[in-house]
């Protein structure tokens, strides 16, 4: 029996077991693979119907449709003349909101390339995202996202920072008209995507969901270009023509960059300033991405081509790339072209990949366009396959948990055969299917007989075949399978998610008809001479080092990486030191425990940025860092931050440290699949209790951040429902906590009885990857998912949105969403003899326009994955950010509350988590785990107020007033 058919016995056990309707779709008569629960409410996927597709192509001539006579009637408000110098008078002016419908008159039946001719007018560096309907459907999933790209080119002066190093400039968008053919926005087809249209009038909907453009012609065409064959064709003659992959002529990406590296084999080279010299293949690494270069032709003829390139990530497997040549392939083998696996730069020339014998490409005399495409379209099988395997594995998964009750229980057998039939066979297909997938990626590299790169690959299908030896003790071998980090579900989710990376470093191109002309190699005494060089270079002051400032200059410490101290060094050399004639050294941290020592030992820093929130109430609580409520203008600088944030840092009637920038928690949600299902947003915990029986009885779940600490559950858990039912954590003074009134009761009750009786997951390595298979459409996550769901999960664009977190709803009916956000302060020392340069310093880097600045260098210069989470909401409504989710965002963080600092604040948040964990694992009363709680956190809360000085043998000489700030004024928001 196969084990697609073992599914289908599988499938009669489940609905038997739980009585569902229907979990899984198989096809038995056609036997055609497993279809998930949450799949098939959505659309199909494109590689599903493509096959369907080669019969019905268009053949004939593009029909191109000026957009001016196609809009509907409804449309005709998007009408300009201000077309750019476009040919046609008339396009659409199209922004973020609108959706357009065009009327398409099709002459016949069949499958069509759609183009758009297209200008982004827009200063955002975000892309132009829409979905398209036709005929009022998503025909495939990929329909629901679409990207148009601008071009990003940078200036010609290199910039130079002020210790002689190049730096990485901001490059500049380029500001022309477009023409691009439809492709998914996850780039896993190499080809556009085509779409059906019936003959007669059709629609094609366009809705924006980022972005302002005009909207030129668009173009229906046959299939895609025909690509040539390769043929054989000899090379002669000595030209040989060099480019520096660092100096491209533009890119898709503003991201794309150079960067430096000190080894001598590359040009240009310096043994103690760092040069630009490579393209960074960590910036160049995401489907979709292209550069472009410039090269000129001296005389007509054949030429080899080689690459000087690195790629050491994908261990013993290629990376791939489509070359282009003035816009076209020259022939088929320069599509999806492979880049083996090598660990040092060097020297590849393309081959013919029959012969092996070098290519030949013909130029003509002049100047040309090379452009290089990264390309995944070869390993999209094996990423599709284990997405679909994903969702099979953690469908299972919660099948073995409701028989089990989520328990593991090694006394008790049970036989997994009789309410879930076929189990041993689905293991077992599961292990044949990834050999199967393992085999087919063996043709790039058939000499290695294991591919490093696919090493997850080997280890699951042994889990696999371990756990079908012994079916029967699957529900207590249950993590092996879907929990923890070593589980197969999460060595499938590695491996998927590294193959979306495909890193490339370049560092020169070459066109040559002698390779003898190729530049050598360093030999091997230069190569020890610079290293020597460089050693010796290594006992100097470094730039970004505290050893190498000016005593005399105002000293700021900061806790992030180098990338981010060359803008804010840069910035405050542009703008803040001309303004006020401040002088700034910035060094960098690695660590800001050391803080306290540097303090210790009369070393501190004037400031500290990019510190952890809690960490200045421990300095202030030893008077090592400055009030800043004495400073004047002190209500003017904090007034853009949320005012739960300052929470952390106030002692009695001071402030010692300024939010810099924030976390934030939202409710994340699969729109595509809550739609399908007709389940509503929830906005209260009551909400969510009453979807879950929906969702659980279709295999899904709700996602709480508590099940995401596997470890400690910190303030960000168990605090919202807490202060939601308005509980708190102390009274007017610390002495003791409130932790046993009755709604501080209430707030862990309703935490806890989420997953106690409401059966939602209590642990969960990575609520990341079952979003995205879809076990877990909804939940509520911080920051750090947001980022991942932006630049790491592209098949999910447009496809997922965000919301204000479930609260719980007052006496007045006025629901509840408090929330924790504390990140990074900044803070002035004590010891500090330039307090008031510091506190103008401060002022500066925290007002609206250095943080919006700040936020759209980054972003720019270095990707979306470098997201500028500022804490100053009026800048934060500046930053490139998707604009539906920044408007969320800054509705939440009118909720934004921290828990209180204050001696023995750590003992609260352990014996809290204590609690919570004794309470929904081990089964113990809540109002018993609170009382014993509370007597160790005022035992410990006491000890530390007598260390302080406000207890003296038991009795209190100085009462701890608690931090508080009025929570009507936080209700009602940041003016």
């Amino acid at each position: 029996m196969g084990y697609k058919k073992a599914f289908a016995f599988l499938l009669a056990g489940l609905m038997l077991m739980t009585g569902a309707t229907t979990l899984l779709n198989v096809n038995a008569s056609t036997n055609e693979g497993v279809t998930s629960s949450t799949e098939e409410y959505l659309e199909p996927k494109y590689s599903e119907i493509v096959s369907g597709y080669r019969s019905k192509v268009y053949i004939g001539e593009g029909l191109v449709y000026d957009v001016s006579t196609i809009v509907s009637e409804e449309g005709e408000q998007f009408k300009t003349t201000e077309a750019r110098g476009y040919s046609s008078n008339q396009v659409l002016d199209i922004k973020r909101g609108d959706t357009v419908t065009l009327n398409l008159d099709v002459p016949s039946s069949g499958v069509y390339y759609v183009t758009f001719d297209y200008y982004d007018y827009s200063e955002s560096v975000l892309p132009i995202e829409l979905s398209l309907k036709v005929n009022k459907t998503y025909q495939f999933y990929e329909l629901r996202s679409i990207l148009l790209e601008s071009n990003w080119r940078n200036d010609d002066d290199i910039a130079i920072d002020r210790y002689g190093n190049q730096t990485v400039s901001m490059p500049s968008k380029v500001y022309e008209w477009n023409q691009k053919a439809i492709h998914d926005a996850s780039y896993r087809h190499s080809e556009p995507l085509g779409v059906f249209f019936e003959k007669g009038m059709n629609t094609l909907t366009l809705s924006v969901e980022e972005g302002s453009f005009l909207l030129g012609n668009v173009t229906l065409s046959s299939a895609v270009t025909e690509i040539d064959a390769y043929e054989h064709q000899s090379v002669e003659g000595g030209q040989i023509i060099t480019i520096e992959a660092e100096e491209m002529l533009q890119r898709n990406d503003s991201s794309i960059r150079a960067r430096a590296d000190f080894n001598v084999d590359l040009t240009p080279y310096n043994t103690t300033k760092k040069v630009l010299n490579l393209l960074d293949g960590w910036s160049f690494k995401d489907p979709g991405q292209r550069v472009d270069y410039t090269f000129t032709v001296e005389e007509s003829g054949y030429y080899n081509m080689a690459l000087a390139y690195e790629q050491d990530y994908r261990i013993d497997f290629p990376v791939f790339r489509d070359i282009y040549i003035d816009g076209v392939i020259p022939n088929e083998q320069l599509q999806s072209y492979a880049f083996p696996y090598t660990k040092k730069i060097k020297n590849l020339f393309l081959t013919d990949e029959e012969t092996n014998e070098k290519m030949a490409i013909y130029l003509e005399a002049g100047e040309h366009t090379l452009s290089l495409v990264v390309n995944i379209d070869p390993i999209r099988h094996v990423i599709e396959r284990i997405e679909s395997m994903l969702t099979e594995i953690n469908e299972f998964s919660l099948q073995v948990n409701k028989l089990t009750g989520g328990k593991k229980d090694k006394y008790r057998t049970i036989d997994i055969e009789k309410y879930i039939p076929g189990t041993q066979q689905l293991l077992l297909g599961w292990a044949d299917e990834l050999e199967e997938l393992y085999d087919s990626i063996r043709q790039y590299n058939p000499d290695k007989k294991e591919i490093g790169a696919f090493s997850q690959i080997d280890i699951t299908v042994k889990q696999l075949r371990s756990l079908a030896k012994k079916p029967n003790e699957i529900p207590e071998r249950i993590s092996e399978l879907s929990e923890g980090s070593s589980s197969i579900s999460s060595l499938l989710a590695n491996l998927n998610q590294e193959l979306n990376y495909n890193p490339l470093e370049l560092d020169k191109i070459f066109f040559t008809q002698d390779e003898s002309l190729l530049p050598k190699k360093a030999n091997v005494f230069t190569k020890v001479t610079e290293s020597v060089k460089r050693f010796v270079n290594s006992f100097t002051d470094q730039a970004y080092s505290p050893a190498n400032t000016n005593s005399e200059h105002l000293q700021v410490w900061v806790n992030r990486p180098r990338q981010y101290v060359e803008i804010i060094q840069k910035m405050a050399d542009e703008y803040f030191t001309p303004q006020t004639g401040i002088e700034v050294d910035f060094s960098l941290m690695p660590d800001q425990n050391k803080l306290i020592l540097s303090n210790a030992s009369g070393k501190a820093p004037d400031v500290a940025a990019a510190v952890n929130y809690a960490l200045p109430f421990d300095l202030a609580i030893r008077d090592a860092i400055v009030d800043l409520t004495q400073f004047e203008d002190y209500e003017e600088v904090v007034s853009n931050f949320p005012e739960g944030l300052l929470l952390p840092s106030i002692i009695e009637d001071g402030v010692y440290s300024i939010p810099e920038t924030m976390n934030f928690y939202v409710l994340y949600y699969r729109k595509d699949i809550l739609d399908s299902l007709n389940i509503p947003v929830p906005q209260t915990m009551e909400e969510v209790k009453a979807i879950l029986p929906e969702l659980q009885r279709m295999g899904m779940n709700f996602y709480h951040q508590a099940a995401g600490m596997l470890g400690t559950k910190t303030f960000a858990a168990t605090m919202p429902s807490i202060y939601q039912n308005g509980g708190s954590f102390y009274g007017d003074t610390v002495l003791t906590t409130t932790l046993d009134t009755d709604e501080s009761l209430s707030g862990i009750k309703e935490l806890t009885e989420l997953f106690t009786i409401y059966n939602i997951p209590y642990e969960v390595p990575s609520f990341y990857q079952h979003f995205r298979s879809g076990i877990l459409p909804i939940g509520i996550a911080e920051y750090g998912m947001y980022n991942l769901l932006k630049n790491a999960a592209p098949e999910l664009a447009n496809s997922w949105d965000i919301a204000l977190i479930p609260g719980v709803k007052n006496e007045d009916g006025e629901i509840l969403r408090y929330s924790n956000g504390g990140a990074e302060n900044l803070m002035i020392f004590e010891s500090s003899d330039k307090q008031e340069e510091a506190w103008e310093y401060l002022k500066w880097w925290t007002s609206i326009e250095t943080q919006t600045e700040f936020g759209l260098r980054l972003q720019v210069t270095y990707g979306d994955e470098y997201l500028w989470n500022t804490a100053n909401q009026a800048a934060y409504a500046q930053l490139p950010w998707d604009s539906d989710h920044k408007e969320t965002i800054l509705a939440q963080t009118e909720w934004l509350i921290e828990a209180p600092r204050v001696p023995g604040t750590y003992m609260l948040e352990r014996e809290l988590s204590n609690a919570y964990i004794s309470i929904v694992l081990e089964g113990e009363n809540e109002r018993k785990a609170i009382d014993l709680a509370v007597k160790r956190i005022n035992r410990e809360t006491l000890r530390k107020l007598e260390e302080f000085g406000f207890v003296k043998n038991g009795e209190v000489v100085d009462p701890y007033v608690t931090p508080t700030i009025d929570l009507n004024v936080l209700k009602g928001g940041i003016e």
